[in-house]
């Protein structure tokens, strides 16, 4: 199956910046926002924002999102914390798919090449990986634009994740990759990009149109690595790109948007 080349130095690089995750609070220390709590609720967050971290590094991270989210309980403005739990249930999603993987088998889950079949083919195909894959990640390619929103309408009524995208190649003929997430990887992909969302939220800035952009770099690089693997590449690069923005000396994501840009 032909797929996008993805170089160890770029996995490298996507692994640096969800590792960054882990580290990117302890800068910022175990603190409310803006907010006024007892000595005893600072005390239990602080404990709590450890705690949440040990477990992230013992990779227990259904440990780590109870403990991060019994955090932002006493703290929900804490763009920190809510980055750390992003990327606590970013892990949960590649040790719930059926197959666990790990950060740096940045590859396209079940795959199933569905060009140049008959048109009833592309959609029978992904029925079958659908049944065999409880929990993870689908890439299904075809060549039909009839075929990718047949199998869209289908997917969509089962109420899994779906994200199609277009490859135009240099004869002009396209191909149409479409990413299904289902299961436990689903809802925790999900959640991931909820507090990824509130992250960039909360620490974002308006430029004179009142118009919203991220200053939190580390969660958008990390939401950018998520889209990614959820098989949204123009999402992805555009928060590495926000990224870039915020911190124009990192050299290596740089060097990660021009493999992609």
């Amino acid at each position: 199956m032909k797929t996008p080349a993805i170089t160890i130095f770029v996995v490298c690089i996507l692994v640096i910046g969800l590792a960054l995750a882990i580290y990117d609070y302890s800068k910022h220390k175990a603190r409310p926002e803006s907010e006024d709590i007892t000595r005893s609720e600072a005390d239990i967050l602080k404990e709590s924002k450890e705690s949440g971290d040990e477990q992230s590094y013992k990779e227990n991270y259904e440990r780590a999102v109870a403990e991060y989210e019994r955090a932002l309980r006493i703290s929900p403005r804490d763009a920190y914390i809510h980055n750390d739990l992003g990327t606590a249930y970013y892990h949960l999603g590649l040790e719930s798919m059926d197959t666990p993987v790990e950060e740096d088998e940045f590859g396209f889950g079940t795959e199933v090449d569905a060009r140049h079949l008959e048109s009833s083919n592309p959609l029978t195909k992904t029925k079958d990986a659908l049944e065999k894959v409880k929990s993870g990640i689908i890439t299904v390619v075809v060549d039909d634009e009839a075929a990718m929103a047949e199998i869209e309408t289908y997917v969509r009524s089962l109420d899994y994740y779906i994200h199609a995208e277009t490859e135009e190649a240099e004869d002009g003929s396209k191909d149409f990759w479409l990413t299904i997430v289902k299961g436990k990887t689903r809802e925790a992909f999900l959640n991931a990009e909820k507090q990824y969302l509130r992250a960039i939220d909360i620490k974002s800035v308006r430029d004179s149109d009142g118009r919203k952009y991220s200053n939190y770099s580390t969660a958008s690089r990390n939401l950018g690595t998520l889209y990614f693997r959820m098989g949204r590449k123009k999402d992805a690069i555009a928060q590495w790109r926000r990224a870039l923005q915020i911190e124009p000396t990192d050299a290596e994501l740089r060097n990660l948007l021009g493999k992609y840009e």
